[in-house]
């Protein structure tokens, strides 16, 4: 009865850190389709993603080009690293190289370093990063 007192007041001891701290890290695992860089939603055609996997490898496109690279999670806090990607450039039909290759710079460039993750809503998922740019997904299906 002792060591289950114990346990428990452990248990509680946890819970109450965790919140007091904030929300708990959220589960970034799986497949997250971009859907606004600062509150401006993507541009129709380009189907940015990222797929963060349990092995802490990153992947996906940004609207033109492949990216690959690893990351870490420490609480609320991502890091990626050894991040490469292809170099093409791009359009879209009704779409400027501008607008689309923009679009994918301030995306992949998000994915330099540490960013804040949040998860305000169940199959949301939101990196800030350093300069306080908000990076809105949503779980791909």
């Amino acid at each position: 009865m002792r060591y289950a007192v114990i346990a428990l007041s452990l248990l509680l001891a946890s819970c109450a850190s965790a919140s007091a701290n904030g929300a708990s890290a959220p589960n970034v695992q799986g497949v997250w389709k971009l859907d606004s860089i600062a509150g401006t939603p993507v541009l129709s055609a380009t189907n940015p993603a990222l797929t963060l996997g349990a092995d802490g490898h990153a992947n996906g496109n940004g609207g033109c080009n492949g990216f690959g690279g690893s990351y870490t999670q420490n609480g609320t806090t991502l890091s990626f690293s050894q991040m490469i990607s292809t170099m093409m450039a791009c359009t879209r039909p009704g779409l400027t190289y501008e607008q689309v290759m923009g679009q994918e710079h301030r995306f992949i460039g998000a994915l330099n370093g540490a960013v804040t993750v949040s998860a305000p809503e169940t199959n949301v998922l939101v990196l800030t990063t350093a300069s306080g740019e908000a990076l809105r997904f949503v779980r791909a299906p």
